[in-house]
Protein backbone atom coordinates (compact mmCIF):
# COMPACT_ATOMS: atom_id res chain seq x y z
CA UNK A 1 0.00 0.00 0.00
CA UNK A 2 1.07 3.64 -1.11
CA UNK A 3 2.07 5.52 2.00
CA UNK A 4 0.66 8.30 -0.11
CA UNK A 5 -3.11 10.17 -0.66
CA UNK A 6 -4.60 8.85 -3.29
CA UNK A 7 -5.04 12.61 -3.99
CA UNK A 8 -1.66 13.04 -5.03
CA UNK A 9 -0.91 12.17 -8.60
CA UNK A 10 1.46 10.01 -9.65
CA UNK A 11 3.90 12.92 -10.90
CA UNK A 12 3.71 14.59 -7.46
CA UNK A 13 4.67 11.27 -5.74
CA UNK A 14 7.81 10.86 -7.84
CA UNK A 15 8.42 14.20 -7.05
CA UNK A 16 8.46 13.98 -3.47
CA UNK A 17 10.44 10.97 -3.94
CA UNK A 18 13.51 12.47 -4.57
CA UNK A 19 12.17 16.15 -3.29
CA UNK A 20 14.21 15.69 0.18
CA UNK A 21 17.41 14.47 -1.83
CA UNK A 22 17.16 17.31 -4.45
CA UNK A 23 16.43 19.86 -1.49
CA UNK A 24 19.83 18.59 0.23
CA UNK A 25 22.11 18.60 -3.06
CA UNK A 26 20.49 21.93 -3.85
CA UNK A 27 21.39 23.28 -0.62
CA UNK A 28 24.61 22.54 -0.62
CA UNK A 29 25.43 23.32 -3.89
CA UNK A 30 23.94 26.57 -3.46
CA UNK A 31 26.41 27.29 0.14
CA UNK A 32 29.25 25.67 -1.66
CA UNK A 33 29.17 28.61 -4.20
CA UNK A 34 27.97 31.24 -1.80
CA UNK A 35 30.90 29.79 0.38
CA UNK A 36 33.28 30.04 -2.40
CA UNK A 37 32.51 33.67 -3.44
CA UNK A 38 33.28 34.81 0.23
CA UNK A 39 36.85 32.78 0.44
CA UNK A 40 37.64 34.57 -2.91
CA UNK A 41 36.72 37.77 -1.31
CA UNK A 42 38.22 37.91 1.61
CA UNK A 43 41.78 35.88 0.23
CA UNK A 44 41.67 38.61 -2.84
CA UNK A 45 41.57 41.11 0.17
CA UNK A 46 44.18 39.57 1.69
CA UNK A 47 46.30 39.20 -1.22
CA UNK A 48 46.06 42.76 -1.74
CA UNK A 49 47.11 43.51 1.81
CA UNK A 50 49.94 41.49 2.05
CA UNK A 51 51.00 43.30 -1.75
CA UNK A 52 50.67 46.65 0.13
CA UNK A 53 53.08 45.67 3.07
CA UNK A 54 55.64 44.58 0.24
CA UNK A 55 55.26 48.64 -0.50
CA UNK A 56 58.16 50.40 0.19
CA UNK A 57 59.02 54.27 1.13
CA UNK A 58 62.37 55.60 0.87
CA UNK A 59 63.60 58.87 2.28
CA UNK A 60 66.68 60.59 0.88
CA UNK A 61 69.17 62.55 1.99
CA UNK A 62 71.76 65.26 1.39
CA UNK A 63 75.21 64.13 1.27
CA UNK A 64 76.50 66.49 3.63
CA UNK A 65 73.81 65.16 6.47
CA UNK A 66 75.68 62.78 9.10
CA UNK A 67 74.68 59.11 9.33
CA UNK A 68 73.86 59.94 13.32
CA UNK A 69 71.48 62.16 12.83
CA UNK A 70 69.44 59.64 9.86
CA UNK A 71 69.85 57.16 12.54
CA UNK A 72 67.95 59.83 15.49
CA UNK A 73 65.42 60.32 12.51
CA UNK A 74 64.65 56.51 12.26
CA UNK A 75 64.10 56.12 16.01
CA UNK A 76 61.93 59.09 15.38
CA UNK A 77 59.23 58.58 12.55
CA UNK A 78 59.52 54.70 13.50
CA UNK A 79 57.02 55.73 15.97
CA UNK A 80 54.55 57.24 13.59
CA UNK A 81 50.75 55.04 13.69
CA UNK A 82 51.76 54.76 9.67
CA UNK A 83 54.98 52.99 10.20
CA UNK A 84 54.94 49.04 9.66
CA UNK A 85 58.53 49.02 10.08
CA UNK A 86 61.79 50.84 8.80
CA UNK A 87 65.02 50.72 8.67
CA UNK A 88 68.67 52.29 8.03
CA UNK A 89 70.19 51.60 4.82
CA UNK A 90 73.65 52.85 5.13
CA UNK A 91 76.06 55.06 2.59
CA UNK A 92 77.90 51.72 1.63
CA UNK A 93 75.05 49.07 1.15
CA UNK A 94 73.31 52.31 -1.20
CA UNK A 95 76.38 53.20 -3.07
CA UNK A 96 77.41 49.37 -3.93
CA UNK A 97 73.50 48.55 -4.92
CA UNK A 98 74.09 51.95 -7.08
CA UNK A 99 77.06 50.62 -8.85
CA UNK A 100 75.00 47.69 -9.57
CA UNK A 101 72.82 49.59 -11.07
CA UNK A 102 74.95 51.54 -13.40
CA UNK A 103 77.46 49.17 -14.23
CA UNK A 104 80.61 50.30 -12.83
CA UNK A 105 82.27 52.13 -10.03
CA UNK A 106 81.27 55.61 -10.88
CA UNK A 107 83.13 56.83 -7.31
CA UNK A 108 86.62 56.22 -9.24
CA UNK A 109 85.47 59.60 -11.40
CA UNK A 110 83.41 61.59 -9.12
CA UNK A 111 82.28 62.05 -5.29
CA UNK A 112 79.94 60.22 -3.94
CA UNK A 113 77.19 61.83 -3.83
CA UNK A 114 74.83 59.35 -2.10
CA UNK A 115 73.98 58.82 1.42
CA UNK A 116 72.55 56.96 4.23
CA UNK A 117 68.60 56.37 3.39
CA UNK A 118 65.98 55.24 5.33
CA UNK A 119 63.74 52.91 4.06
CA UNK A 120 59.93 52.13 5.88
CA UNK A 121 57.51 50.27 5.41
CA UNK A 122 53.67 52.08 5.29
CA UNK A 123 50.85 49.71 7.44
CA UNK A 124 48.56 48.46 4.82
CA UNK A 125 45.27 50.93 6.15
CA UNK A 126 47.74 53.94 4.94
CA UNK A 127 48.89 51.80 1.61
CA UNK A 128 46.77 53.95 -0.51
CA UNK A 129 47.72 56.85 -3.24
CA UNK A 130 46.23 59.87 -0.94
CA UNK A 131 47.75 58.16 2.45
CA UNK A 132 51.12 57.97 0.75
CA UNK A 133 51.17 61.51 -0.50
CA UNK A 134 50.07 62.92 2.64
CA UNK A 135 52.67 61.11 4.37
CA UNK A 136 55.82 62.32 1.65
CA UNK A 137 54.96 65.53 2.33
CA UNK A 138 54.87 65.33 5.70
CA UNK A 139 58.65 63.87 5.85
CA UNK A 140 59.83 66.39 3.41
CA UNK A 141 59.39 69.08 5.56
CA UNK A 142 62.51 67.56 7.42
CA UNK A 143 64.89 69.89 7.01
CA UNK A 144 67.87 67.09 6.26
CA UNK A 145 65.37 65.30 3.58
CA UNK A 146 65.90 65.66 0.19
CA UNK A 147 63.49 63.38 -1.60
CA UNK A 148 61.11 60.84 -0.96
CA UNK A 149 60.55 58.31 -3.60
CA UNK A 150 58.11 55.49 -3.79
CA UNK A 151 56.44 53.41 -6.28
CA UNK A 152 53.58 55.70 -6.77
CA UNK A 153 52.05 54.14 -10.26
CA UNK A 154 52.14 50.68 -8.30
CA UNK A 155 50.19 52.09 -5.19
CA UNK A 156 47.66 53.64 -7.41
CA UNK A 157 47.27 50.40 -9.59
CA UNK A 158 46.77 48.17 -6.39
CA UNK A 159 44.34 50.79 -5.01
CA UNK A 160 42.49 50.99 -8.06
CA UNK A 161 42.15 46.97 -8.36
CA UNK A 162 41.10 46.49 -4.90
CA UNK A 163 37.94 48.91 -4.96
CA UNK A 164 37.19 47.20 -8.45
CA UNK A 165 37.33 44.07 -7.02
CA UNK A 166 34.97 44.86 -3.93
CA UNK A 167 32.73 46.08 -6.21
CA UNK A 168 32.42 43.41 -8.76
CA UNK A 169 32.31 40.53 -6.16
CA UNK A 170 29.83 42.11 -3.68
CA UNK A 171 27.92 42.40 -6.99
CA UNK A 172 28.27 39.22 -7.90
CA UNK A 173 27.45 37.62 -4.43
CA UNK A 174 24.67 39.31 -4.04
CA UNK A 175 22.73 38.36 -7.29
CA UNK A 176 24.17 34.74 -6.82
CA UNK A 177 22.69 35.04 -2.92
CA UNK A 178 19.38 35.97 -4.55
CA UNK A 179 18.72 33.02 -7.21
CA UNK A 180 20.35 30.36 -5.01
CA UNK A 181 17.83 31.41 -1.78
CA UNK A 182 15.41 31.52 -4.50
CA UNK A 183 16.01 28.36 -5.98
CA UNK A 184 16.13 26.18 -2.86
CA UNK A 185 12.68 28.64 -1.26
CA UNK A 186 10.74 27.09 -4.37
CA UNK A 187 12.13 23.51 -3.72
CA UNK A 188 11.43 23.59 0.00
CA UNK A 189 7.67 25.18 -0.68
CA UNK A 190 7.75 22.44 -3.52
CA UNK A 191 7.63 19.59 -0.96
CA UNK A 192 5.09 21.38 1.28
CA UNK A 193 2.86 22.44 -1.43
CA UNK A 194 2.71 18.33 -1.87
CA UNK A 195 1.56 18.05 1.67
CA UNK A 196 -1.10 20.96 1.58
CA UNK A 197 -4.25 18.76 1.60
CA UNK A 198 -2.32 17.06 4.68
CA UNK A 199 -1.92 19.87 6.51
CA UNK A 200 -5.14 21.18 6.04
CA UNK A 201 -6.44 17.47 6.97
CA UNK A 202 -4.85 17.80 10.50
CA UNK A 203 -6.26 21.88 10.85
CA UNK A 204 -9.62 20.44 10.91
CA UNK A 205 -9.49 17.61 13.03
CA UNK A 206 -8.19 19.63 15.37
CA UNK A 207 -4.47 20.03 15.29
CA UNK A 208 -2.78 23.68 16.45
CA UNK A 209 -1.00 25.42 14.30
CA UNK A 210 2.38 24.77 16.35
CA UNK A 211 1.94 20.68 15.84
CA UNK A 212 1.03 20.89 12.28
CA UNK A 213 4.52 23.30 11.55
CA UNK A 214 6.39 21.14 14.25
CA UNK A 215 7.47 18.43 11.35
CA UNK A 216 7.88 20.74 8.04
CA UNK A 217 10.97 22.91 10.50
CA UNK A 218 12.22 19.52 11.35
CA UNK A 219 12.89 18.22 8.00
CA UNK A 220 13.65 21.78 7.02
CA UNK A 221 16.16 21.78 9.74
CA UNK A 222 17.77 18.51 8.92
CA UNK A 223 17.31 19.46 5.08
CA UNK A 224 19.58 22.72 6.42
CA UNK A 225 22.14 20.43 8.73
CA UNK A 226 23.27 17.72 6.03
CA UNK A 227 23.39 20.78 3.06
CA UNK A 228 25.61 22.98 5.50
CA UNK A 229 27.87 19.51 6.06
CA UNK A 230 28.03 18.98 2.72
CA UNK A 231 28.97 22.31 1.83
CA UNK A 232 31.23 22.74 4.41
CA UNK A 233 33.00 19.38 3.39
CA UNK A 234 33.23 20.85 -0.33
CA UNK A 235 34.49 24.21 0.87
CA UNK A 236 37.45 22.02 2.94
CA UNK A 237 38.47 19.80 -0.06
CA UNK A 238 38.46 23.13 -2.65
CA UNK A 239 40.42 24.80 0.42
CA UNK A 240 43.01 22.72 0.82
CA UNK A 241 43.84 22.08 -2.80
CA UNK A 242 43.77 25.83 -3.27
CA UNK A 243 46.40 26.02 -1.13
CA UNK A 244 48.38 23.21 -2.58
CA UNK A 245 48.26 24.84 -5.74
CA UNK A 246 48.20 28.58 -4.86
CA UNK A 247 49.66 28.92 -1.31
CA UNK A 248 50.34 32.54 -1.94
CA UNK A 249 46.59 33.40 -2.68
CA UNK A 250 45.21 30.46 0.00
CA UNK A 251 46.66 31.85 2.50
CA UNK A 252 46.63 29.08 5.80
CA UNK A 253 48.47 31.79 7.79
CA UNK A 254 45.32 33.04 10.26
CA UNK A 255 42.45 30.61 10.43
CA UNK A 256 40.02 32.30 12.52
CA UNK A 257 38.64 33.99 9.69
CA UNK A 258 38.28 30.79 7.20
CA UNK A 259 37.00 28.70 10.42
CA UNK A 260 34.38 31.68 10.97
CA UNK A 261 33.44 31.79 6.97
CA UNK A 262 33.06 27.82 7.05
CA UNK A 263 30.65 28.46 10.66
CA UNK A 264 28.62 31.34 8.79
CA UNK A 265 27.95 28.84 5.64
CA UNK A 266 26.98 26.19 7.83
CA UNK A 267 24.48 28.43 10.19
CA UNK A 268 23.22 30.20 7.26
CA UNK A 269 22.31 26.89 5.97
CA UNK A 270 20.32 26.05 8.59
CA UNK A 271 19.05 29.68 9.51
CA UNK A 272 17.60 29.72 5.79
CA UNK A 273 16.09 26.44 5.55
CA UNK A 274 14.06 26.76 8.70
CA UNK A 275 12.83 30.39 7.92
CA UNK A 276 11.74 28.98 4.56
CA UNK A 277 9.84 26.00 5.96
CA UNK A 278 8.31 28.45 8.44
CA UNK A 279 6.76 30.98 5.99
CA UNK A 280 5.80 28.29 3.53
CA UNK A 281 3.86 25.94 5.88
CA UNK A 282 2.35 29.18 7.41
CA UNK A 283 1.36 29.84 3.73
CA UNK A 284 -1.05 26.80 3.59
CA UNK A 285 -1.72 26.70 6.89
CA UNK A 286 -4.12 30.00 6.36
CA UNK A 287 -4.71 29.47 3.14
CA UNK A 288 -8.44 29.43 1.77
CA UNK A 289 -10.25 25.54 1.24
CA UNK A 290 -10.75 26.84 -2.31
CA UNK A 291 -7.17 27.84 -2.92
CA UNK A 292 -6.21 24.51 -2.14
CA UNK A 293 -6.87 23.19 -5.73
CA UNK A 294 -4.68 26.47 -7.71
Amino acid sequence: MSKYPDSIDKITKARLRFSAFGSVVSIALTMFFIGTLAFFAYFSTQYIRNLSKKIEMEILFFADVKEADIVSMEQRIKMEPFIASSRVSSRQENTQEAIKTIGNNYTDIISNPINASIIISVDPKYANSDSLQVISKRIKKEQIVQDVQYPDFLVKSISDNFRTLQIVVLIISAIFMLISMLLIANSIRLHIYAKRFNIKSMLLVGATRSFVRGPFVLKGLNQGVWGGAIAVVLLGLMLYQGNLLFPQFVDFSNILPISLILLGVFVFSILFTIIVSIISVNRYIRIKDERLYL
